[in-house]
């Protein structure tokens, strides 16, 4: 039996308020409450728009203040995040708790069961670095799961993706929604029908298109269910078996959208993401600005469930780079470079051709000739030295027409380049 939305709204009202009594120990948090003039257990969701919002700018300028001391089991993480700007931030046990158990549910609504086999079609450097130590390749073998890299997909890595895959038989397969399609359209230029995945397709981390899941789906023998989340705030929305909409898992998240011009709230018509995670105890997410557009539907969905859904997410779109030697490298790859460089204020990575790439980059306190120097040579290492790498020191880096800024851009044609039309 699921939640009403009266219940649910009592809980997360319950939540706030704990997670409050623990903010005011952070400097900038305790700061931020006392001026909204109402003391953390007395506070509603109603007087949530007291508070101020909460940008990357606010995080890199302010962490050491809107850290709170007393937080058990704290690490470092790291978002590029869908606008180009890299950030550092701070999670806890809390926090990690949480965010299994979210992950969890949103697993399950695709149809997840204990001890599915899964495989993580896959990116994030620091991920991989885990997987690959001998404790990550035990955990692996101990929880059915398989990791394959998706920053090295070229058409001879994609066959033996295929080959990995037909052997292991995952019931879940989770990716990229770029990487699922583009392994997608390598084996429909084949004619190669997988009997795999066994259950469903959970496509994240970028916005799928209703042409990519009809393409996903026209190769794959299951339905594909979306998602969506980031390193800041977790899987927070997903879609379950009817896919009208990602429910928002209301127990760790607080969603509002707002017109991005007014900052005023909107409802009925896409408005930008505002996100209040309410498990994180080390270095509270409250209205944070995630950076994204989406379009909230309040009305409960016809199975059941009565959380609010994302009818749609807008932005977040990473292309894939087709490099020298016949790879095909996931955009996030350039977007992880940038983990933990506070040096670096807001970059962009450009391919206009195969053999001529540009970075665009917006410098921050700290930024030398010797980090610019280190970027290089670890993008050399992917394009090669035969290639053209200029690197560009800009004061700003214009957004789109749409009003973001794109992280990675590619000029050059993947589908057309791999035959996979």
């Amino acid at each position: 039996m699921w939640a009403s939305q009266a219940e649910a709204a009592r809980e997360q009202e319950r939540r706030l308020r704990e997670l409050l009594r623990i903010a005011v120990s952070a400097p900038y948090w305790r700061r931020v409450i006392e001026q909204a003039g109402v003391a953390p257990e007395q506070f509603t969701l109603s007087d949530l728009t007291r508070l101020p919002f909460l940008t990357k700018d606010l995080l890199r300028e302010k962490e050491q203040e809107m850290r709170v001391p007393a937080a058990r089991g704290v690490y470092a993480n790291y978002s590029g995040g869908s606008t180009g700007v890299p950030i550092r931030f701070y999670q806890d046990l809390d926090y990690k708790v949480h965010m299994s158990v979210s992950t969890r549910l949103c697993n399950e609504m695709a149809g997840a069961f204990p001890g599915a086999r899964l495989a993580k079609l896959w990116g994030a450097p620091q991920d991989k670095r885990q997987i690959e130590s001998p404790w990550g390749r035990a955990k692996l073998w101990l929880l059915n799961h398989r990791y394959l890299d998706s920053f090295d997909m070229g058409p001879e890595q994609m066959q033996r993706f295929h080959f990995e895959l037909e052997e292991f038989q995952p019931d879940l397969m989770q990716a990229y929604a770029s990487s699922i399609h583009l392994l997608a359209l390598h084996l429909r230029r084949r004619g190669i029908r997988p009997v795999y995945p066994r259950v469903a397709i959970i496509s994240a981390a970028e916005r799928l298109t209703p042409r990519m899941r009809e393409e996903i789906e026209a190769v794959f023998p299951v339905p594909v269910f979306n998602r969506y989340g980031s390193r800041e705030v977790s899987a927070m929305a997903a879609e379950c078996d009817r896919h009208a909409g990602l429910h928002v898992t209301w127990a760790g998240h607080i969603v509002e959208t707002i017109d991005p011009a007014t900052s005023e709230p909107v409802r009925g018509r896409p408005g930008e993401l505002v996100i209040t995670v309410l498990h994180n105890h080390a270095m509270p997410f409250i209205r944070y600005r995630i950076g994204d557009v989406g379009l909230i539907e309040d009305a409960p969905c016809a199975c059941g469930r009565s959380s609010p859904r994302l009818l749609d997410v807008l932005g977040r779109t990473s292309d894939n780079f087709l490099m020298p030697d016949g790879r095909i490298v996931h955009g996030e790859y350039f977007t992880h470079l940038f983990y933990g460089r506070p040096e670096v204020r807001q970059f962009q990575f450009v391919q206009n051709s195969v053999e001529d790439y540009e970075l665009h980059l917006v410098p921050g306190d700290g930024y030398n000739g010797e980090l610019g120097r280190s970027l290089e040579s670890e993008i050399r290492s992917l394009i090669g030295f035969a290639a053209r790498l200029r690197i560009m020191i800009r004061e700003e880096i214009p957004k789109t027409a749409s009003g973001k800024y794109r992280f990675t851009i590619s000029r050059v044609k993947v589908r057309e380049l791999v035959g996979t039309e």
